[in-house]
């Protein structure tokens, strides 16, 4: 009798030790999911970013470059400039409601980035400052063409200073970018591609 009791004990505690050692197992791949859907997301949004960037560079370039041109072919022909430049800007407003909705998206995407940063400064921290910085010249270039301002010199000075500026930090963050980075915006442009 006393080897049944000792036997079911045995039992029972290496049952106990079986259903701890599974729940841990399991919690362990509950959390390993969470991470590897938590590091997709960060991949993912620092994508986002980045064709984000693209577009907004593509954009206001030529923007700005048609905005140069009609205030100085306004000039030129001794037409009203101010007149000519809305009209131009009017010319432009789906191209600026774009430029909003694809500015919201960097604001969401820098946000996640900001907390990938902090979790996973090694991995993060660098290509976070640089977006930062992009994010800075970005505004400032939403900010001309949404509502250009100043004389065409200055105009065209501080337009051509923030497009130096952008093309600087997107060298920048061609060279910090990850591959799996990389690899996930070539992913989304093809399927982007493929959907038109």
């Amino acid at each position: 009798m006393n080897k049944k009791i000792i036997g079911s004990v045995i039992g029972f505690i290496v049952i106990i030790i079986a259903l701890v050692s599974m729940n841990m197992v399991q919690k362990n791949s509950e959390e390993t999911e969470k991470q590897k859907k938590k590091e997709a997301n960060n991949i993912a949004s620092a994508a986002a970013f980045y064709i984000a960037t693209e577009t907004m560079g593509m954009i206001s370039e030529d923007v700005l470059s048609e905005y140069s041109t009609t205030w100085s072919n306004a000039i030129n022909n001794r037409k009203d400039f101010n007149l000519a430049i809305a009209e131009k800007k009017k010319s432009f407003d789906k191209t600026i409601d774009t430029v909003s909705s694809t500015y919201i998206g960097m604001e969401m995407s820098l946000r996640e980035l900001s907390e990938a940063a902090k979790e996973q400064p090694e991995k993060y921290k660098e290509l976070y400052e640089e977006y930062k910085k992009m994010y800075s010249t970005i505004t400032a270039l939403k900010e001309q063409m949404e509502s250009p301002s100043g004389t065409l010199i200055t105009f065209n000075q501080n337009a051509n200073e923030l497009l130096q500026e952008y093309k600087k930090t997107k060298g920048n963050i061609d060279v910090i970018i990850s591959d799996e980075i990389k690899g996930k915006i070539i992913k989304v442009k093809e399927e982007v591609k493929n959907n038109k």
